[in-house]
């Protein structure tokens, strides 16, 4: 039977993120993924990476400190993931959302952010490719994007770089457990050995959860995303709107409302890739893991997007996709140990932030283990706070 410092189960960007940051710092490390790296939700999303988003506190930090990371990434790991600050616009559209953005903004200045509500017409100079109907925004230069798969495969990478083993087609059967520890992992391959797992499953944590006798609350949350024909460079910014945000704090708006969309939680996200492709996005819906698109999705995306940005109606798009968000109840990812199941490490819960607060997930992740504390606290994050859905009370698996 192998042995390996740290056994990582998923190959999405929070499982190699955290392999890296590992095997940076010496250990022996297994990735484990049922699939191919970066074949679930890494694959399946936009690659955003939006600060004036996230709730001022700890998640707002953790989004800073991973886009200081995505900087000079590139150059640390050896791979390209063709990360670009362009800075980012969150459009407004009436006086309710214009309200909600104020205070958010508010709270975001007084952690440092480079933000500020600015003029519908000053939006249209930065972005003429705006509506009129837009009546004002906010502005943060520190927004920008990454390409999500190549951020991925250059962690795989890079980890593997260090000595990182990556079993792919690998799917966990088992977990090894003894006297309140896990110690190993039951593969398709056969078991290994490992001080520490971590669970980066993203939405299937639950599966790897339940062979610990956790019930991790974490549920998949579709969204859409359209792609268009590659075009001439048409927009300067990542976009998003503000009920999307507005949707994201406050479900309740999309139950007691007529209008189609806001029921199906549709949203404005936009940003043109390097290759010219506009990715338009997106909803919220609970639709368990089924990954098909759907026609009214669709339908009422390209409807709704195209109120902010006119030209949209006169483009092609050339295929639709759907990704699978691993939401938590409180809308805060699970990280760190388990109380009562030594050797277990969560790393899972990010829902859309995934991509966004990878870098700093995976520092500390390594922290963890490596040193036995984290540089930032992540108390609020544990799984502890879930705590009647702990039902393992030790002796032997």
């Amino acid at each position: 039977m192998k042995n390996y410092d740290v056994a990582v189960i998923g190959g999405g960007i929070i499982g190699c993120s955290t392999a890296y940051y590992l095997s940076k710092a010496g250990k022996k490390v297994l990735i484990l993924e049922k699939n191919g790296i970066g074949s679930g939700t890494s694959s399946a999303c936009d690659g955003f990476i939006y600060l004036q988003t996230k709730k001022a506190g700890i998640h707002l930090k953790l989004a800073m400190e991973s886009a200081k990371i995505y900087e000079c990434l590139s150059d640390e790991l050896g791979y390209e993931v063709h990360y670009k600050r362009t800075g980012g616009l969150i459009l407004i559209e009436n006086e309710e959302l214009l309200e909600i953005m104020e205070h958010v903004v508010e709270e975001q200045k007084k952690i440092g952010i480079d933000i500020d509500i600015i003029s519908g017409n000053l939006a249209r100079e930065i972005e003429p490719a705006l509506s009129e109907n837009i009546m004002a925004a906010s502005y943060s230069s520190w927004d920008g994007h990454v390409n999500p798969i190549d951020a991925t495969l250059a962690y795989a990478r890079a980890a593997e770089d260090n000595g990182t083993e990556i079993w792919c087609n690998t799917p966990v059967e088992d977990l090894i457990i003894n006297e309140g520890r896990v110690e190993g992992v039951i593969t398709s391959k056969g078991a290994v050995k490992a001080e520490y797992i971590v669970n980066a499953c993203g939405v299937w944590a639950p599966e790897v959860g339940k062979m610990a006798g956790m019930d991790i609350p974490i549920k998949p949350r579709r969204g859409h995303t359209l792609v268009t024909e590659a075009l001439a460079p048409m927009l300067n910014k990542v976009l998003l709107d503000a009920r999307y945000i507005a949707i994201k704090h406050h479900p309740e708006m999309a139950k007691n409302t007529e209008d189609r969309s806001l029921q199906l939680g549709i949203g404005l996200s936009i940003e043109q890739t390097e290759s010219g492709n506009l990715l338009i996005g997106n909803n919220r819906e609970f639709a368990g893991f089924d990954t098909d698109t759907t026609f009214e999705v669709t339908k009422e995306i390209a409807k709704y997007c195209s109120r902010f940005v006119p030209f949209l109606k006169d483009v092609n798009i050339i295929r639709t996709f759907t990704g699978l968000r691993p939401y938590t109840p409180d809308g805060m990812p699970i990280l760190g140990k388990v109380d009562g199941l030594e050797g277990m490490i969560m790393a899972a819960g990010h829902e859309g932030d995934g991509i966004a607060l990878a870098p700093m997930t995976g520092v500390l992740m390594a922290e963890l283990i490596a040193e036995g504390k984290t540089s930032m606290d992540i108390d609020m994050f544990n799984y502890s706070r879930f705590a009647d859905r702990l039902v393992f009370e030790g002796g032997v698996k």
